[in-house]
């Protein structure tokens, strides 16, 4: 094809990879069935900043460490809606996007809340790891509840995620950005990043997700809540 259908010309053609097809065939029924919404918050990530260096981790690590935590307070976010009924699950499996040359994956980290840090360490590189290498089966991408996009590490501070279905939230993670603020009474150059959660508002109200926002802030600026993590 040389030309489009609108008669402009096409420089190449290409075929949609696997991520794109399954985005194809699972956004349109988010978009259509669910009536999303979005609260977000700018939480002071200092402490994270530094306890993840102490430990030699990520911030990801970290982060996700954070939001299983804090998640098993707030079912409604992990709870899925199925003909007139909420399924309140009993477990916190994580979906994690992650980047590949095809596109953006969501990998899931089984029982996220109940690992170590290291544990969850490994489990997270494992999973980026067969990601990269085209080696996903499907137990590393069934099951999740809740899924975390962390797109800060390209810079980007906020945005409108669509949760991957039959999941009814997600939660995006902007760039870490040090500015200026009043701490302990004095200015300060403390790090600050937005954390969006999109939610499906037919079962879920915005005081779910703000009270989940309320509690992420609060154990992330906690210096011993860090340090009582195995």
């Amino acid at each position: 094809m040389t030309e489009s259908p609108r008669g402009l010309p096409v420089k190449e053609t290409r075929r949609l990879t696997q991520p794109q097809k399954v985005m194809l065939k699972t956004m349109p029924a988010v978009t259509q069935t669910a009536a999303l919404s979005q609260v977000n918050r700018e939480i002071d990530v200092t402490v994270l900043q530094q306890k993840r260096r102490e430990r030699g981790l990520s911030f990801n690590v970290m982060m996700m460490a954070a939001v299983s935590r804090a998640l098993p307070a707030h079912p409604l976010l992990s709870a899925e809606l199925v003909e007139n009924q909420l399924l309140i699950y009993d477990v916190v499996n994580l979906g994690m996007a992650v980047a590949v040359p095809d596109g953006l994956i969501v990998v899931v980290i089984p029982k996220a809340d109940q690992l170590t840090l290291s544990e969850l360490d490994q489990a997270i590189q494992e999973r980026v790891a067969r990601s990269r290498a085209r080696k996903l089966t499907l137990p590393d991408m069934e099951g999740g509840t809740f899924t975390v996009s962390n797109l800060g590490m390209y810079g980007i501070e906020g945005g409108f995620p669509l949760p991957p279905p039959p999941q009814s939230a997600i939660l995006l993670v902007g760039a870490a950005i040090a500015k200026p603020a009043v701490f302990e009474g004095q200015i300060a150059i403390r790090e600050f990043a937005r954390f969006s959660v999109n939610f499906d508002h037919r079962f879920i109200d915005g005081a779910v997700p703000s009270a989940f926002l309320r509690d992420l802030n609060a154990f992330m600026g906690d210096a011993s809540a860090w340090e009582q993590l195995p």
